[in-house]
């Protein structure tokens, strides 16, 4: 206990403790360390789900030649499908990963953010449809959600979003 006490004033009075107010928040070092272990826990499943949700509406993948009369189901689509979910985990992870450091480095809270799931199910099942069999196709619906973004972002930046 005496080794954690010593561990926690350490890290309390260094640059990093003094920077996230540590003490000031009444927080330790452990104590913030066992909150971090216990957030990454709760949100390490989003890099399996979501990448899995995603491909689920087919994304960019193409019925091809190769795929013969098996459309969505043959090998050249499941290849495509294969790849797009690794690209997925990677973008899912980057994506995470900015987000919780402008989190903590900007704002200085210690909220950890990630993506949408029940957005990214609305996406890929009723907009989308599964594997692109629905009446928006990936293209557009990917389209309108980056024209989103945008409004979203002008408006926040602008501080118009206080005055609507």
């Amino acid at each position: 206990m005496k080794c954690i006490n010593s561990l926690n004033e350490a890290v309390g009075n260094s640059f990093v403790g003094k920077f996230f107010q540590v003490k000031e928040r009444g927080s330790t070092f452990s104590t913030e360390l066992a909150g971090a272990s216990a957030t990454f826990l709760t949100m390490a499943y989003i890099l399996a789900v979501n990448p899995r949700i995603l491909a689920d509406s087919g994304g960019p993948c193409q019925v091809t030649e190769a795929d013969g009369d098996l459309g969505i189901f043959g090998p050249a689509y499941e290849q495509c499908l294969f790849e797009i979910k690794q690209q997925y985990v990677t973008a899912t992870a980057i994506g995470s990963m900015v987000a919780c450091l402008l989190m903590g480095l900007v704002a200085n809270l210690p909220i950890a953010l990630a993506p949408g799931m029940g957005m990214n199910a609305y996406f890929t099942y009723s907009v989308v449809g599964w594997r692109g069999t629905g009446k928006v196709s990936y293209q557009a619906a990917v389209t309108a959600v980056m024209i989103e973004g945008a409004i979203f972002l002008v408006l926040a930046l602008t501080g118009l979003r206080y005055k609507i």
